[in-house]
């Protein structure tokens, strides 16, 4: 993955980084010293992998709660609620993940009054697979005190709430929820991602922590607990409070800031309305002057900012904070990024490589809604469905992609990314297979400013290596997501072996 892509034999590691590799035989010098040597008979080493954008306590607390990822109807809901319902004391909080009413039959989403029948005795609490939009029955509504007038309360024909939060009602329950968590149950779950990230040959990570998402609780969680996690973690404090970020040392700002939603509940902001419900163009959640005095400020104190931007009008309102801030305070290589950018018009990609941004993007978004018939085309309409996420014409404006899943929305597994780039469902947008690879190597390091330590297997680099089953620039390309992991490096250490 170096700027040359070298192909070597064989690598050493010392003190932690590559000391030297090669072509044919190791030197016997290197053999001679070595501690260890490790014949991998023809298996495939790669850089550690990246995953650049996962919001790391969140996937593990929400690995305790009830997953209805794989739910085809409401049916099939109503029963899973009911069956967890039989194992819960009475009155203890359920939290269902993963809900997705576009893969069920009735496409749409429960109402508390159903969800009422299924737990009349259990709060519940429902979280749509992206997070945006989550619904609740009635004893949650009751024992969460929910402003009554909070934006984001769907109501039915009688203006009585229906159970459906989006917005800022939906973040308000997740924040009064996630206040009453333990630090010792965040590590429990947080050690328990790791461990599979690991699994999957992660060796970095980009955590977007912090109250707009989820909890400011999360994000210290991260800050008292670097010294324990077994690969490298970057945090991106979810907050617009800038001496917060400063007073802690940190470099760089943002992650999941909502400009808009996101597709799946409605909220992405478009230029033209819903083709599923022409009454709503998403919705964006900042004035462009404050979203201005923001980016300016944070750029000022010479902060990396990144910003959740979906839809046309959210990339758009983006594109023009960073523009602005640059042009009243011009400042070199800042890297600001936008996560997502799914659906950007030709001149956001330009804009974007004018300014010279990072784009965190998800290609295994692709996977699950970008095929024919699916989420985005029901959403956007046959057109702008074929538009989602454009890879390749962003590589080839010379722009750097970095690969992330945003688990947990989807899987943290770089290679299922890798695939999802590969196959693109529109062709036209497909990576070839160096490219996609380095989505999730050289370019994840250098969206954190890590490009001269690691994402490349180059003398004086930190030695995290993956070492892989088969080769992804031979095997079939639709093979490429099956591709076994065999053992997982840090800095020299084994911390993964099959």
């Amino acid at each position: 993955m170096d700027g040359k892509n070298t192909i070597a034999n064989w690598v050493a590691i010392g003190g932690g980084r590559i000391i030297a590799l090669g072509q044919g035989l190791p030197n016997n010098n290197f053999i001679k010293v070595a501690k260890e040597g490790i014949n991998l008979k023809g298996k495939i080493v790669l850089p550690g992998f990246y995953d650049s954008h996962v919001h790391l306590v969140q996937t593990g607390l929400n690995a305790l709660d009830l997953d209805l990822s794989s739910v085809s109807s409401l049916d099939q809901l109503f029963n899973l609620i009911r069956r967890k319902v039989q194992n819960t004391p009475a009155s203890e909080f359920i939290r269902g993940i993963g809900f997705d009413e576009s893969k069920i039959k009735e496409g749409r989403l429960p109402i508390r009054h159903e969800l009422d029948y299924c737990a009349p005795n259990h709060p519940l609490w429902i979280n749509r697979i992206e997070y945006h939009t989550s619904i609740v029955n009635s004893l949650a509504l009751h024992k969460l005190n929910l402003p009554y007038n909070l934006e984001g309360i769907c109501r039915d024909e009688r203006g009585v709430p229906n159970g459906v939060l989006m917005g800022k009602a939906n973040a308000w329950v997740r924040n009064s929820i996630f206040q009453k968590t333990l630090d010792n149950t965040r590590k429990k779950g947080a050690m328990k991602v790791l461990e599979n990230a690991v699994r999957k040959g992660i060796t970095s990570l980009n955590a977007m922590e912090g109250g707009f998402t989820f909890h400011d609780m999360d994000a210290a969680f991260i800050l008292k607990n670097q010294n324990i996690f077994p690969i490298d973690i970057t945090l991106f404090y979810q907050t617009v409070d800038i001496e917060k970020v400063l007073q802690n040392n940190l470099k760089r700002i943002g992650g999941c800031i909502f400009v808009d939603g996101s597709f799946g509940s409605r909220t992405a902001a478009l230029s033209r309305a819903y083709t599923d419900k022409n009454d709503t163009l998403g919705e964006l959640y900042f004035e462009q002057d404050d979203l201005n005095d923001f980016v300016l400020s944070a750029h000022k104190n010479n902060l990396q900012i990144t910003l959740h931007a979906i839809g046309t009008r959210a990339i758009d309102q983006v594109l023009n904070a960073y523009e602005n801030a640059q042009r009243l305070h011009p400042r070199g290589d800042s890297r600001h990024r936008i996560e997502h950018f799914e659906l950007p018009s030709d001149e956001h990609i330009e804009r974007a490589r004018q300014l010279g941004l990072i784009l965190s993007m998800q290609p295994a978004y692709e996977l699950y809604w970008g095929y024919e018939g699916g989420m985005y085309e029901i959403r956007l309409g046959e057109e702008r469905g074929k538009n989602t996420n454009p890879l390749k014409k962003i590589v080839e404006k010379g722009i750097c992609i970095a690969g992330g899943s945003d688990s947990d929305v989807t899987p943290m597994n770089p290679l299922l990314g890798v695939h999802a780039a590969v196959n693109h469902p529109k062709k036209e947008f497909s990576l070839d297979r160096i490219d996609a690879l380095k989505m999730f190597t050289i370019n994840g390091a250098r969206a954190v400013f890590e490009e001269r330590q690691k994402g490349s297997i180059e003398i004086g680099k930190y030695g995290d290596l993956v070492i892989i089953e088969d080769n992804p620039l031979e095997i079939e390309a639709q093979r490429i997501k099956d591709i076994q992991v065999k053992a997982t490096v840090k800095e020299g250490k084994i911390l993964f072996q099959v």
